[in-house]
């Protein structure tokens, strides 16, 4: 599947879910993984799409795996940090979430990040060319 995009899991909120247990239920769901939700990490607000995107850190639990294939997902893959594939990567918000990811992990220090995306329109998802990101802020957590 080397000509597939690639995002993290994730999905709308339903009825009576917070964003948290929405992005729990989206990561069994698309990767077959039990994870504990540790902290919001990113979000981002995309104007032009009306849309925005809340990103968490998460464990995974027991039984530490995820399933290959689901029933929403064509592949599941863990990566080394140093091997995410940022060619392959489907959405400019998971782009940047994975690059403050590797920046805090460099850094040995967590933060959350907030900030809009503006795109051009008709741009390509994650055309690193087409969009900026606006009124960044970061803020050290523990």
């Amino acid at each position: 599947h080397a000509s597939l995009c690639r995002t993290v899991p994730a999905g709308f909120m339903e009825l009576n879910e917070s964003s948290a247990q929405g992005a729990a239920r989206e990561t069994m769901e698309e990767a077959g993984a039990n994870v504990e939700i540790i902290a919001p990490y990113c979000h981002w607000d995309i104007p032009v799409i009306g849309q925005a995107y809340i990103l968490f850190r998460a464990k995974l639990l027991a039984p530490f795996t995820i399933q290959s294939e689901t029933a929403e997902s064509l592949e599941s893959q863990l990566f080394d940090p140093a091997d995410i594939p940022f060619q392959d990567i489907a959405f400019s918000s998971v782009s940047l979430a994975l690059r403050y990811y590797l920046e805090d992990v460099e850094a040995k220090k967590w933060r959350v990040h907030h900030g809009v995306i503006e795109k051009k329109l008709g741009s390509a998802p994650n055309d690193p060319s087409t969009f900026q990101i606006k009124d960044l802020m970061s803020m050290e957590v523990s």
